[in-house]
């Protein structure tokens, strides 16, 4: 790639300025002014509307404004005070380059890294991470490799920083790049091959050792990121770390690993591991590596006797769905274990929904959390329930869960219920006009549309005189589909309702009908040519081309 600009110097000057500037004995290197410092002795007069004006009227009067300096100004200042004899200076500037992103500042801050003093260092990769965090991604190879480089730094803080930075910092060092070479007597290009130098490969291998977790768990991680191999030899000590946060990101690494019977054994071990996370981590990377190995299978089936309900439950379910057939008091346990838990977390969900796997020996669970204190889990036991053996389509199944006491179970079902045909007879729609929730009940006036007829005919009335506005017009529009013996009668009736929305909905059902419907309507508006229905209906007369 070229070389960037900066200012009208270019990158390569740029660091070869820096070179020199090495080189520079200390009194010439100091040879600048030094910032201004202001005496503690000096009073400062607080700005008030009075002192506002009198600066406003200096100003006016053409008074000499205090120079600004430009932001490439600002940033080679700062450039120059990474070499001050005072360690506060270079950290100060190293703090202010991260506020101005640029090559240059990038470069001030990579040379800054091989500062003697910690604090320097700390600010400088601080600031350069704030530059990627900000959007500006370094692209230089030279620079971004002194970055990575830093990952063996004795100081802690340093090592930190440059781990989490290790996937911003590939970009850089695997970009694409050309090569001159000479084929066949011939100057040919061609793609340089993107490998990490030899040094830094070894520093990052000793990174998986680090003495602090935090870099230890980052290389872990972005391993992938700097195309570093994780060896099984590797992952078998880290699986053995005594860092939690570093055991569970060596745990996530299993499944991708290559198999081998070290890491089965240690995961093996860890299933009996004293912390129920790492042993819930146990089960999924398990089931994540049971095609990869026939060990991880066996690891599953000892842990469906773990003494921890949940950690056993999702080793029996996860069997379960590997086509294995799991012992009924492992299963009755695991429906206990949903039975007594609080709510529904992701885990329990999982869990919840995995139950399934067991086949008909889930219906009984399923059944049983029809009837648990949250109703999200009654909500999913009773999708769950009616799903088996054609519940959907047996009301003595699902009429039971129209009675939930939460509407959010009620919905839920009614949903999946208006989906199916809904060819309900009488018992049923009478099951239904007669609940107390009024969404229930609007559900039965929907279900006339296609319910017997000896059904309609019966539970009719009721939902015309229901107290809710809704149902009573639900209703009133499944008769006028149908066109149930009546319904011109009822459709008249119902335009001199009180409620408008009652009129609206029979005004509608008129006008579905354009023989029998229409001259009802035109009958109406005649007869009440005052009505608050009327001016709606001649309207939509008149847009049919019909004139009163």
């Amino acid at each position: 790639m070229g070389i960037p600009q900066t200012g009208g110097t270019t990158m390569s000057e740029l660091l070869k300025g820096f070179v020199f500037a090495a080189l520079l004995p200390l009194g010439q290197a100091m040879a600048w002014q030094a910032p201004v410092r202001v005496s503690p002795n000096l009073s400062v007069v607080p700005l008030s509307d009075e002192n506002v004006s009198v600066v406003a009227e200096a100003n006016a009067s053409g008074a000499p404004k205090p120079a600004r300096s430009s932001t490439q100004e600002t940033i080679n200042q700062a450039g120059l005070d990474l070499r001050h004899v005072e360690e506060s200076v270079r950290s100060g500037a190293a703090r202010l380059l991260g506020k101005y992103p640029s090559p240059a500042s990038a470069a001030y801050l990579t040379f800054a890294l091989d500062d003697r003093i910690v604090r320097v260092r700390r600010a400088a990769i601080v600031s350069l991470a704030e530059l990627y965090l900000n959007g500006f991604y370094i692209y230089e190879k030279p620079l971004v490799e002194k970055i990575l480089s830093k990952l063996g730094d004795p100081d802690v803080e340093v090592r930190r920083e440059v781990s989490a930075l290790i996937p911003r910092l590939s970009i850089g060092l695997f970009r694409s790049s050309f090569e001159i070479v000479e084929i066949n007597g011939r100057r040919v290009a061609r793609a340089a091959p993107a490998t990490l130098r030899a040094d830094l490969m070894e520093i990052a291998r000793k990174a998986f050792f680090d003495p602090d977790a935090i870099v230890r768990q980052n290389i872990l991680k972005y391993h992938y990121a700097l195309r570093l191999p994780l060896s099984a030899q590797v992952l078998d000590r880290l699986l053995s770390d005594p860092d939690l946060g570093v055991l569970l990101t060596a745990l996530n690494r299993v499944p991708s690993s290559t198999p081998s019977e070290t890491v089965v054994r240690r995961v093996e071990k860890l299933s009996r591991h004293p912390d129920v996370g790492v042993r819930k981590k146990v089960v999924s990377v398990a089931r994540d590596s049971n095609r990869r190995h026939p060990g991880y299978r066996a690891i599953l089936r000892k842990m469906t006797m773990d003494e921890e309900p949940a950690v056993l439950s999702m080793a029996a379910v996860e069997l379960a769905r590997l086509g294995e057939k799991i012992d009924p008091k492992v299963i009755q346990a695991v429906g206990d274990y949903l039975l007594g838990v609080a709510g529904a977390s992701t885990q329990v969900m999982t869990i919840l929904y995995a139950v399934s796997a067991f086949g008909d020996e889930a219906i009984e669970i399923y059944r049983e959390l029809t009837e648990h204190t949250s109703s999200k889990i009654r909500t999913i036991a009773w999708q769950r329930l009616l799903t088996f053996d054609n519940g959907w389509g047996r009301p003595d199944v699902w009429l039971p869960a129209l009675a939930d006491r939460d509407k959010t179970v009620r919905r839920a079902v009614v949903a999946n219920l208006s989906a199916r045909s809904r060819n309900f007879d009488l018992k049923t729609m009478e099951q239904l006009v007669s609940s107390d929730f009024v969404d229930v009940r609007t559900f039965a006036a929907s279900s006339l549309y296609t319910a017997r007829q000896d059904a309609v005919e019966e539970v009719a009335f009721d939902l015309l005189i229901d107290e809710d506005t809704g149902v009573r017009a639900q209703t009133i529009r499944a008769l006028a589909s149908r066109r149930s013996p009546g319904w011109l009668k009822i459709m008249s009736n119902s335009l001199l309702d009180e409620e408008y929305v009652i009129k609206r909905a029979a005004l509608d059902g008129l006008l579905g009908d354009p023989v029998q419907g229409v001259k009802t309507l035109r009958k109406f508006v005649s007869e009440h040519p005052t009505d608050s229905i009327t001016p709606l209906a001649l309207a939509e007369l008149k847009s049919r081309g019909i004139t009163q």
